[in-house]
C-alpha cells in the first residue's frame, strides 16, 4: 500500500542545502531500530534487485523498509529505494542491467517496474546503483536511456532521483575510463550523485578510502565533469578492508581503533576510516560539496563517543554550512 506523503526535510542541515545520506541494507533487519534518524536528512534502502527481463524481484524484508519509511517520515527524513548494487547472491549485476535495457520497450518496462515499487511502499525517490555502466557505446546508450526515462517519469511523480557513481580516480590521480559512462545527460537530470569515494587504491588496501581519494573524487566530478557542488554527495565507508569488516566489529576487537586508520585483528592488517579521518572528510565536504553519504548505517558503533555518524553530525554542528 502506498504510504508516501508530503515530508518536511530535516531542517537542521538541508535548509542550508547540506545532506547526510545513509544507506541501510535490506539484509540487516535486526539493527533497524538503531537508526539515528535525528542525524540524517535521507536514508537509502538497498537494494531492489533487477531481473534480465526488465522487472524487479520482490523487495527483500519489505516490512523493514516500511518500518524505516514510517519512522523516517515522522522525523522529517526522506527515504529512497536503491536499485541494483554490485551483485546478487555473489553474481555481478552489471550483465543483468544490460539485458534489462537491451530494447527501448524493456527500458520502459524496467523503468515502470522501478517506479511502481517505489510508489507501492511510499519511498520518496529512487537511487540508481548500476555498478557500473561501461565506457562503450552500447553500455552508455542503455544506461543513459534508462536514466533519461526515469528522470522524466520521476519528475512527473514528484520524486527524487539520485545515482551512485565511482570515486573515479586512482591514487596517482588518473581518471578511470568508465566514469565517462556517466554522461552529461545523466549528470544533468539527477538531483545529486552519491560518490563512492571508497574501495579505491587499485589493490593497495591502505589506499581504499583515504582523505586524498575524497579530495581527488571531488576534483573529478566538480572540476572536470562540472557537476555543481551542491549536487555532489561525498561517500564515506563505515567498514574496513579486507572483507568489509564493520567499524563496530573493528572496535570490538580493538577498542582504541577509533584513534587510527589501521589495526591488526587476528593477524590481519585492517584499513578503515577512524574518527580523525572522518572529521577531515566532513570538513572537506562542508567546504566543497553538498553532503556526505554513508555506506552503511548498520556498521557504526552504538558508542556515541566513538561513532562515525556522531563525528560527522557534530562536525556539521560546529561548522554549520550556513
Amino acid at each position: 500500500m502506498e504510504n508516501r506523503r508530503a515530508v518536511q526535510s530535516n531542517p537542521s542541515f538541508e535548509s542550508c542545502g547540506f545532506k547526510i545520506v545513509g544507506y541501510y541494507p535490506s539484509w540487516e533487519p535486526y539493527k533497524v531500530d538503531k537508526i539515528r534518524y535525528d542525524k540524517l536528512t535521507h536514508i537509502i534502502y538497498a537494494f531492489a534487485i533487477p531481473t534480465a527481463d526488465g522487472t524487479l524481484l520482490p523487495l527483500q524484508n519489505a516490512a523493514v523498509a516500511e518500518y524505516i519509511i514510517n519512522n523516517a517520515h515522522s522525523r522529517g527524513v526522506k527515504v529512497l529505494l536503491s536499485i541494483g548494487g554490485w551483485s546478487y547472491k555473489d553474481v555481478p549485476l552489471e550483465p543483468t542491467f544490460m539485458e534489462a535495457t537491451d530494447t527501448p520497450e524493456k527500458i520502459v518496462c524496467f523503468g515502470e517496474a522501478i517506479i511502481a515499487m517505489a510508489k507501492e511502499y511510499g519511498f520518496d525517490g529512487v537511487d540508481m546503483d548500476w555498478e557500473h555502466p561501461r565506457d562503450n557505446a552500447v553500455s552508455r546508450q542503455r544506461y543513459e536511456g534508462l536514466m533519461a526515462y526515469l528522470c522524466k517519469r520521476l519528475r512527473e511523480e514528484g520524486m527524487l532521483f539520485t545515482t551512485a557513481v565511482l570515486g573515479g580516480v586512482s591514487p596517482q590521480g588518473e581518471i578511470y575510463r568508465d566514469t565517462a559512462a556517466q554522461t552529461d545527460t545523466v549528470l544533468d537530470c539527477v538531483d545529486w550523485i552519491n560518490v563512492m569515494a571508497y574501495d579505491g587504491g587499485e589493490g593497495d588496501l591502505s589506499q581504499f578510502s583515504t582523505y586524498e581519494l575524497a579530495v581527488n573524487s571531488t576534483w573529478l566530478w566538480r572540476d572536470v565533469r562540472k557537476v555543481p557542488a551542491h549536487k555532489i554527495v561525498l561517500g564515506v565507508p563505515f567498514y574496513g578492508r579486507p572483507n568489509g569488516i564493520p567499524y563496530a566489529d573493528i572496535l570490538k576487537a580493538d577498542p582504541e581503533a577509533y584513534l587510527r586508520d589501521e589495526t591488526i585483528i587476528d593477524g590481519t592488517q585492517i584499513y578503515y576510516n577512524g574518527m580523525l579521518t572522518m572529521w577531515r572528510k566532513a570538513v572537506w565536504a562542508l567546504d566543497n560539496v553538498g553532503g556526505i553519504m554513508i555506506w552503511e548505517l548498520s556498521q557504526d558503533t552504538l558508542d556515541f563517543r566513538k561513532s562515525l555518524l556522531d563525528m560527522i553530525y557534530n562536525t556539521i554542528l560546529i561548522y554549520p554550512p550556513c
